[in-house]
C-alpha cells in the first residue's frame, strides 16, 4: 500500500507533528499503519530520536512528495495548530524531568510558531515544511536562512525573548511573500 492510499486527515496529523517538532528522520518506514473498525486507515508516527534538534539543518519529511501535503489544513486542524503552546509543552516537560536544552526548546518554539503562523494564512504542509528542509544539503533552508537573519540582527547577550521576537518579524516577512 502507497501513501496515496492514506488518508488527508491523518497525513496531517503526521505533518503537524513532524513541522512542530522538527523531525530529522521521518519516511514512510517510521510510520505503521492500522486499520480500525470499519477498515479506515490509522497512520501511527515511530521512531521519534531525532526530534527537537538544536537546529533546523536536518530536517527531512518524506510526505512533503505525498498529494495529500499539499491539501490545506482543514478548519479543526486550524483549530488544532491555533490551540498548540510550545511554552506550557515546555513546562509539562520540565515537569517530568525533561530539561530541554535551550536549543532544543528553541527549536520547539521556533517550529510551533512557523506552523501557526503558515496555517493561518493558509499554507499547506509542504509550503510550511519546504520552509524547513533544504533543497540540497549545501542550501540552507529558508527557515535556517531566518534563524540566521535573526541571529545577525540582535547584539550578542540579547534575551531569548527578543530573539524570539526578530525570528517572528523575519518569518512574518518570508511568509508574506509565501501566503496565496
Amino acid at each position: 500500500m502507497g501513501p496515496r492510499a492514506f488518508p488527508v486527515d491523518e497525513v496531517h496529523k503526521i505533518t503537524v507533528l513532524d513541522i512542530r517538532l522538527a523531525n530529522a528522520d521521518r519516511h514512510a518506514g517510521n510510520i505503521l499503519v492500522s486499520k480500525e473498525g470499519e477498515g479506515q486507515l490509522v497512520l501511527i508516527p515511530i521512531d521519534h530520536g531525532y526530534c527537537l534538534p538544536e537546529n533546523f539543518e536536518d530536517c527531512t519529511f518524506d510526505w512533503l512528495y505525498w498529494p495529500q501535503a499539499k491539501i490545506p489544513y482543514s478548519p479543526d486542524t486550524i483549530d488544532y495548530i491555533r490551540s498548540l503552546d510550545a511554552e506550557k509543552d515546555i513546562e509539562l516537560l520540565k515537569f517530568h524531568g525533561w530539561n530541554l536544552p535551550l536549543e532544543c526548546a528553541r527549536t520547539l518554539r521556533i517550529s510551533t510558531m512557523l506552523l501557526k503562523k503558515g496555517a493561518e494564512r493558509g499554507l499547506t504542509p509542504f509550503i510550511i515544511g519546504s520552509i524547513m528542509c533544504r533543497e540540497t544539503l549545501k542550501k540552507e533552508s529558508v527557515m535556517e536562512q531566518i534563524v540566521q537573519e535573526a541571529q545577525e540582527s540582535v547584539l550578542p547577550g540579547t534575551s531569548e525573548a527578543a530573539f524570539l521576537e526578530a525570528v517572528s518579524m523575519i518569518m512574518d516577512r518570508r511568509l508574506d511573500e509565501l501566503s496565496p
